[in-house]
């Protein structure tokens, strides 16, 4: 079953999509996921990515963090200079602001049980997973090349976390391509010695031959064999 809401934020109202299990739950027996978006807005892929979470009996919550720019707002993968001002002017509290929102909207949902609540993200939506994962009670949560992890990038109001992992709130799972050439190993390799100084079960993964955007089957990048993989993690890590 598919859905959206509208939820409130400080900077108005922000549309929220939903997919849920169809067969019918017992109140508060169900996880909730989180599902954050690509640079491209809550597009088909996300879309999909929410119900293959429904179908895996999540209830999956899909934010549109562009909302401030307008309602519905999704771009093409050859639009990233149309898109580049909308997620410039972003920051981690406005990005937050959202997050707080959504989450509180799936934690009080009638299926969903709230200690047991979770966030997955791609791109500027493994940012905001493990942002996610520095301010919410959450029982995990994981990160697809979340970018702008280690070093601040021109143009973006959004800041690093990897000075923040110490107060990760709950165990996360990255997965990074090998050939992303907007993250690079040293990135990984700081990210990865960060966390491995944390006590918990936090984990980085690295797929061979796969590179920024690996996962979505709508873009050119995209690498079935490392989908499948991580496809795969990510439900184990989850459940």
């Amino acid at each position: 079953m598919s859905e959206s809401t509208t939820v409130s934020t400080a900077d108005g109202p922000m549309i929220v999509h939903w997919a849920k299990p169809s067969a019918p739950a017992a109140p508060h027996s169900l996880p909730g996921i989180l599902v954050f978006q690509e640079a491209f807005g809550v597009n088909g892929h996300i879309l999909r990515v929410c119900q293959r979470l429904a179908d895996e009996g999540f209830v999956a919550a899909a934010p549109e963090l562009f909302h401030r720019a307008g309602a519905g707002l999704t771009m093409g993968y050859e639009d990233f200079p149309k898109i580049r001002p909308i997620m410039g002017a972003l920051t981690n509290q406005t990005l937050l602001t959202d997050i707080v929102a959504a989450h509180t909207a799936l934690a009080a949902d009638p299926l969903v049980d709230p200690k047991r609540t979770s966030a997955i993200g791609f791109c500027l939506g493994g940012f905001a997973a493990v942002l996610a994962a520095l301010n919410l009670p959450l029982a995990t949560a994981v990160s697809f090349y979340g970018g702008g992890m280690t070093k601040a990038r021109p143009g973006m109001g959004l800041t690093p976390l990897v000075d923040e992992f110490a107060r990760l709130k709950c165990p996360t799972l990255f997965g990074f391509g090998e050939k992303d050439a907007s993250i690079t190993a040293e990135d990984v390799a700081l990210i990865r010695s960060r966390l491995n100084a944390l006590h918990g079960p936090h984990e980085v993964v690295v797929y061979p031959e796969a590179g920024h955007g690996f996962f979505c089957e709508d873009r050119p990048a995209y690498q079935p064999q490392a989908a499948q993989a991580a496809w795969t993690r990510t439900l184990r890590w989850l459940q």
